[in-house]
């Protein structure tokens, strides 16, 4: 018998071990173990590698998932095929093949599994297209993290559904990368080579720091905090001539909205910006409907909202960490509604 199992069944076996299945993925899952005694097997042979693996190791097994998901920049580059298992009793395939899928359950297991696939560039003429000219793309599901460092050995978290670009290795002088979503970048130091990073209409720009950009494209703009060091924000939208640029040290924070120049820089406690990075969320001021698009990315649930008038409202509120329940819970008291949830779907009341 041979299985393939794609990435969506991979997330799937995830969640059934860990016990983040709801009621019909888990019977999903026992029905697929109910075909055939291979497949109950791999359940248990997934269990053991989430109960025997110390989570001091996941880091550098997501690592080790990241590198094997990476294409070879090749002209015409072809997708990593699914997991093919040969399910042979005593074959070397076999125990090849599991050891290599379990390190990228390993990392589904923290919520950083990587997705990663090279989007090319077309190129006039016959000219070949160059490794370096290739772009490489990580993306995260909602619900899930990563973390992924650049050749020049840049480090980069990227938070639940966000998408960031890069090349396999930088090139000519500056460090370009595309975001769609939020990060928190640590940037190698290279005066030589600022790094820019390219969110919506803001160009960021760095020689050496640790900051965090948040741009999703259905947000109002983007949003820069420095935790460290300085860096150059600037919008891409306006007039050469007109002024656009705000430069922020550690603890200021600026945004540009589309089709505006940077606002003027405030005081932040970086911190809180931060908190994502380590497993929390934090509010500041924030219209519910801002909330409940974090939630639903953060949490990979659906929120509907009731009352509409309740999405204008602004919400502030720290959570260190905390499971989903207890934030809805801590919310729906703050704003004096009720919440009711049924697996991935919530409703305010």
């Amino acid at each position: 018998m041979k299985l393939k199992l794609d990435r969506k069944q991979w997330v799937l076996i995830q969640r059934y071990v860990t016990g983040n299945a709801g009621p019909a993925e888990r019977e999903r899952v026992e029905s697929w173990m109910a075909e055939a005694h291979e497949n109950r097997r791999i359940i248990q042979d997934v269990r053991d590698v989430w109960n025997r693996t110390p989570p001091e190791d996941f880091d550098v097994d997501v690592q080790q998932a990241w590198e094997q998901f990476r294409y070879r920049s090749q002209k015409n580059a072809i997708p990593v095929a699914p997991v093919n298992v040969n399910l042979r009793r005593g074959s070397n395939t076999l125990l090849y093949l599991f050891r290599a899928a379990a390190v990228l359950l390993v990392a589904l297991f923290t919520g950083l599994f990587v997705h990663s696939q090279i989007n090319t560039t077309e190129q006039s003429g016959s000219e070949p297209v160059s490794a370096f000219n290739v772009l490489q793309e990580l993306e995260t599901e909602r619900g899930e993290k990563a973390r992924v460092t650049f050749s020049d050995g840049t480090s980069v978290t990227l938070n639940s559904a966000s998408r960031v670009r890069f090349p396999q290795e930088f090139h000519g002088t500056t460090r370009d990368v595309y975001l769609e979503g939020e990060a928190y970048f640590e940037v190698a130091h290279n005066p030589d080579q600022p790094f820019i990073v390219h969110s919506q209409d803001a160009r960021i720009e760095v020689l050496g720091t640790t900051f965090n950009v948040r741009g999703w494209s259905e947000d109002p703009g983007v949003e820069v905090v420095v935790g460290g060091g300085k860096v150059s924000v600037q919008s891409t939208n306006r007039h050469p001539n007109e002024h656009s640029e705000v430069i922020l040290t550690e603890g200021l924070k600026t945004e540009i909205l589309k089709g505006q120049k940077p606002l003027d820089p405030v005081k932040v406690d970086p911190v809180h910006h931060l908190l994502w990075t380590n497993g929390g969320i934090h509010f500041d001021n924030e219209p519910f409907r801002g909330v409940v698009r974090d939630l639903e990315r953060r949490f990979n649930v659906n929120i509907t909202v009731e009352d509409k008038t309740l999405l204008d409202v602004p919400y502030t509120g720290t959570f260190q960490y905390a499971e989903l329940n207890e934030i809805l819970s801590v919310i729906a008291a703050s704003l004096e509604v009720g919440y009711s949830r049924d697996g991935a779907e919530v409703e305010f009341f």
